[in-house]
């Protein structure tokens, strides 16, 4: 769903402004769309989510406690360095990545994020989670999850997320 709603609002990458949500869908799932295949992209991501030069991060975990989500990044870039920087001077450089980085903030200055989108939805829409059914059809939501099934374990898919599994 926000797949869709980037591409139709950049016409000028994409020229699918006049775009369907099927169309977009079926293209999706067929791998078809400029990233390639979804599936297969997170799995070999997935593959090494344990190597050591690799974070792996779930945006439901950044939306839930963002704080924790930026110190985890911190510590991963350099532990011995930049969350000590951001938890000096009662946190002042913490508090202003964390401003910053709000969707209220990102709303406010939409140029910073994204090229013109006049006339289309603005880029930073929501910043919410599990709003795929707006769009997403029942028959939809089972053909993403059948080929998640084929591509993920249970176990891997329980680790991902609970929009990942049914």
């Amino acid at each position: 769903v926000s797949f869709y709603h980037h591409t139709v609002g950049f016409p000028r990458h994409y020229d699918f402004a006049e775009g369907t949500f099927d169309t977009c869908f079926n293209l999706f799932l067929n791998g078809k769309v400029d990233s390639g295949d979804y599936f297969e992209f997170l799995r070999k991501w997935f593959d090494r989510k344990d190597d050591s030069n690799m974070l792996f991060l779930k945006y439901e975990e950044g939306r839930k406690d963002t704080r924790k989500y930026i110190l985890q990044i911190a510590e991963f870039l350099d532990n011995d360095v930049y969350p000590a920087r951001l938890l000096a001077d009662d946190e002042k450089i913490l508090k202003l990545v964390l401003e910053h980085s709000s969707l209220e903030a990102m709303k406010q200055h939409p140029r910073r994020w994204c090229s013109d989108r006049t006339g289309y939805k603005p880029f930073i829409r929501k910043g919410s989670t599990g709003g795929w059914d707006e769009l997403l059809t029942e028959e939809q939501a089972e053909l993403i999850q059948k080929r998640l099934d084929e591509v993920f374990t249970k176990e891997e898919l329980e680790f991902l997320g609970e929009q990942y599994h049914s």
